[in-house]
């Protein structure tokens, strides 16, 4: 049991990429289960009204999926080895998002649609495109087989 930890630290290049995995998959968990089991939150917080929850779980389907796959690569016993399509996308997905967080943020964009975000929305937007960004250098030898 304790071996197997050691491997799956030893599968992702020691235990910084290891966490910092860890930790991206944790922030796919958090905002999977606001979209998924708590959309009129986030409805309410983007001044959604209640019809836009269909579309938000919708959307949660692919969160889902990325999350899916994150502990699917976590878990089997050569982790992240030949898996570039995942890690590329979840890295140009993060950078989109935090363009348009940007943007929208700093209102160069969408100035009237009445949603909000916040520092804390471009801070984890930025961590999730730094963060994969980082894996991707790291794992580089296991991710390009």
């Amino acid at each position: 049991r304790i071996l197997g930890r050691f491997i799956m630290i030893a599968n992702f290049n020691g235990i910084f990429f290891f966490i910092l995995n860890l930790l991206i998959l944790a922030l796919f968990a958090v905002y999977t289960f606001r979209i998924l089991f708590a959309p009129a939150g986030l409805a309410k917080e983007f001044n959604m009204d209640k019809s836009s929850i269909f579309i938000i779980r919708y959307l949660g389907c692919f969160a889902l999926s990325a999350l899916a796959v994150g502990l699917w690569i976590l878990f089997r016993p050569m982790g992240p080895e030949g898996t570039w399509p995942y890690y590329n996308f979840i890295f140009l997905t993060a950078l989109f998002n935090l363009i348009y967080d940007f943007l929208y943020y700093f209102k160069l964009i969408d100035r009237d649609i009445g949603a909000k975000n916040s520092a804390f929305d471009l801070v984890a937007s930025t961590f999730l495109t730094a963060g994969s960004a980082i894996l991707i250098l790291g794992l580089s030898d296991k991710l390009y087989l």
